[in-house]
C-alpha cells in the first residue's frame, strides 16, 4: 500500500489476555484512504466490530445484504460473521474501527457486574446495524488512542469508559441532523436531479441556487445530509451508473465516460478506481456471471 493511498494508526493487544491491561480490546485503528483499497471478506471470531465513518462513505456487505454508512455514522458486525467491503474494496474515506470481546463469552467483561454484563450483551444482539452517533464519537476514540500511546496512571479506566461510551452510542443512536422543512425537501429532489442527469457538471452556484442557499452554505447542507461533499457525491453517483452502464457488454468503455460527462475516458478510469479500486475493464471484467 503506497504512502499517498492511506495513512494508519493501529493498536492491537497481539500479545496474549496476560499482557493487557483491558484485554477485552482487541484491536483499535484509524485508516485515512485516499483511494479505493482491497478489503475482502473476513470474519472476527467471538469479537464485535464496530468501525465509524469520521469522513466520507462506505458500504458493507453482510451476509448477503449491503449496508452504506457515512460520516457520523457507526457500522458494526457481530462475532463470527463474514462481512467485507463492497466488491473487495472500501471507498476513499477516513474511519475508526474496533474489534472487542463478545461481552456474552468473558465473565467479568470490563469489570461490569454480571447483571450488566448479560444486559449489554443482549443489547448488542439486537443493535442497528448501522446507527447515526455523530461526530461526538471522536472525543472517546481519540481518547483511547492517546493513553495507548502515553499511558499513564488511569490508562486502563480510560480504555474501559472509552469503549462503553461508543457501544451505548451505538445502542442509543441519534437522528440525522434536522435540515429546516423547506431545505430538506429541496435537497431530496436535487439528490433526485443528480441522480437522473449524472452527466451533468454542476456548478457550486447552480447547487446554491436550487438549494435556496448561499454558495458557501451548500458545502455544510451536503455534508450535514450525506456525509460528504457535493462534489464527491456527485463523482459517486455517476461511477455507481457507470458500473450499471458496464454490465451491458454492447457498450463501450469510451461511450460510458462520455455518457457521463467525463471528458476523456482516461479521466473516467481515473476516478473509476480511486472508488472502486478496480478500472473500468476490470470491474466489467469481474461483474460477468462466472460460467462452469
Amino acid at each position: 500500500m503506497g504512502k499517498t493511498a492511506s495513512s494508519r494508526w493501529m493498536y492491537s493487544n497481539d500479545r496474549g489476555e496476560a499482557a493487557s491491561d483491558v484485554p477485552e480490546l482487541i484491536t483499535l485503528g484509524y485508516d485515512r484512504f485516499s483511494e479505493a483499497i482491497p478489503l475482502p471478506d473476513h470474519r472476527h471470531e467471538r469479537s464485535y466490530e464496530f468501525v465509524y465513518m469520521e469522513s466520507g462513505r462506505a458500504t458493507w456487505e453482510v451476509g448477503g445484504a449491503s449496508y452504506a454508512s457515512h460520516a457520523g455514522q457507526l457500522f458494526h458486525t457481530r462475532p463470527g460473521e463474514v462481512h467485507r467491503a463492497r466488491s473487495n474494496h472500501i471507498e476513499p474515506c477516513s474511519i475508526w474501527w474496533m474489534i472487542v470481546l463478545d461481552p456474552a463469552e468473558t465473565m467479568g467483561w470490563l469489570r461490569l457486574e454480571e447483571g450488566e454484563r448479560v444486559t449489554l450483551a443482549d443489547a448488542l444482539r439486537g443493535a442497528p446495524r448501522v446507527a447515526t452517533i455523530g461526530p461526538g464519537a471522536l472525543e472517546p476514540l481519540r481518547r483511547m488512542r492517546l493513553v495507548l500511546e502515553q499511558g499513564g496512571a488511569l490508562r486502563a479506566l480510560e480504555i474501559r469508559t472509552g469503549i462503553v461510551d461508543l457501544l451505548l452510542r451505538a445502542l442509543r443512536p441519534g437522528k440525522a441532523p434536522d435540515l429546516p422543512p423547506d431545505l430538506s425537501e429541496a435537497l431530496v429532489k436535487l439528490c433526485a436531479r443528480i441522480q437522473a442527469e449524472p452527466e451533468r457538471r454542476w456548478t457550486t452556484a447552480e447547487l446554491a441556487s436550487t438549494l435556496g442557499v448561499s454558495d458557501s452554505h451548500v458545502y455544510r447542507v451536503f455534508r450535514e445530509a450525506v456525509g460528504q461533499s457535493p462534489a464527491t457525491y456527485i463523482e459517486r453517483v455517476r461511477v455507481e451508473r457507470a458500473c450499471e452502464r458496464l454490465r451491458r457488454p454492447d457498450v463501450s468503455i469510451t461511450e460510458v465516460a462520455f455518457e457521463l460527462g467525463f471528458k476523456t475516458s482516461q479521466h473516467f478510469a481515473t476516478v473509476f478506481k480511486r472508488y472502486t479500486g478496480l478500472t473500468p475493464s476490470q470491474w466489467r471484467h469481474s461483474s460477468r456471471p462466472q460460467t462452469h
